[in-house]
């Protein structure tokens, strides 16, 4: 089980609005804001923008800002690309960014600055904490928003909710729930921190975790020394039409069987169309790898969510 969640608030995942009329922006404090184009940064503004007034939006010079960018813009905020000269705020607030803030843009925020992490801090600090929820096999994940400091995703926490993790259940629709939550977080910290009331609450690090970029490292789902079950649940989870989390191409599995058997585990054997993967206690059969090109468009948009949805404000 993951780490247990401090300053939990409610497990219920509240929907978030995406259009709002003028009348709404009645937010006190000034607040500069940070994204990368994700779909959990556009929700983040959205959000935020109900709670502060923006006196601007910086975005990464990439074409995966773009959903962001038209997001300011359609508030009609000002936008800026990151290095570009900035004007100082009440309050920093990110929500996915691939880059590191150096400290003489942190001095930007009069009070500080804030960030929304997928993770229950401690737990999986770094770039690609939903990779490593499942990896892990937690069953529980959720989102922090963390008060930002000189130690990367290790700032005094705020706010956090977890939610249940579900065996087998697609890592995108669990972004997607937590991009939600992210965004809720996010601009109650905001009215928190307006009325003086922020909490700062030290993480503990001795239940800190930090793991590299899905990108930058071999991480392999491990069948000579997991149970079936584990096995499954990873590859279900993570499997998005296509997948190399074995060591070779894959599709999405289908089920698990928690039998004996003769063969060693980690024995990978084709049987027509399934791909049977022998574990500790059982085997999975698994779809085999469909043609890349049949799904290049997805492949491509899971390469940008990787990119820019699943990074953190603080790596």
């Amino acid at each position: 089980m993951a780490a247990k969640a401090m300053a939990t608030t409610t497990t219920n995942v509240k929907s978030v609005r995406t259009s709002f009329n003028a009348a709404e922006y009645t937010g006190s404090l000034r607040v500069l804001f940070f994204g990368s184009g994700s779909p959990a940064s556009v929700i983040a503004l959205d959000a935020v923008a109900r709670a502060a007034t923006i006196s601007g939006v910086v975005v990464p010079k990439s074409r995966a800002a773009a959903p962001l960018v038209a997001a300011s813009r359609r508030h009609g905020f000002n936008t800026f690309f990151f290095g570009s000269k900035l004007e100082r705020a009440d309050l920093l607030c990110i929500a996915t960014f691939p880059s590191v803030l150096p400290p003489e843009i942190l001095q930007f925020g009069e009070r500080g600055g804030i960030n929304a992490h997928m993770s229950l801090l401690p737990r999986h600090r770094g770039p690609d904490p939903l990779f490593w929820t499942y990896m892990s096999d937690d069953r529980w994940t959720g989102v922090t928003v963390h008060w930002l400091d000189d130690k990367a995703d290790g700032g005094p926490i705020i706010l956090q909710r977890e939610i249940r993790l579900e065996r087998g259940r697609s890592v995108l629709e669990v972004y997607n729930d937590l991009a939600d939550i992210g965004g809720d977080l996010l601009a109650s910290a905001v009215r928190l921190i307006s009325a003086g009331t922020a909490p700062r609450i030290a993480q503990d690090e001795s239940l800190a975790t930090r793991e590299p970029s899905r990108n930058a490292t071999s991480a392999r789902v491990d069948a000579a020394a997991w149970p079936a079950e584990r096995v499954w649940h990873v590859l279900r989870g993570l499997t998005i039409k296509r997948g190399t989390l074995l060591g070779i191409a894959h599709g999405v599995p289908r089920e698990y069987f928690v039998v004996r058997h003769d063969r060693a585990p980690g024995t990978i054997e084709r049987i027509g169309k399934t791909l049977r993967v022998y574990c500790t206690d059982g085997y999975v059969d698994i779809d085999a790898a469909p043609r890349a090109s049949l799904f290049g468009k997805i492949v491509r948009r899971l390469r940008r969510l990787t990119k820019t949805s699943f990074q953190t404000a603080s790596e």
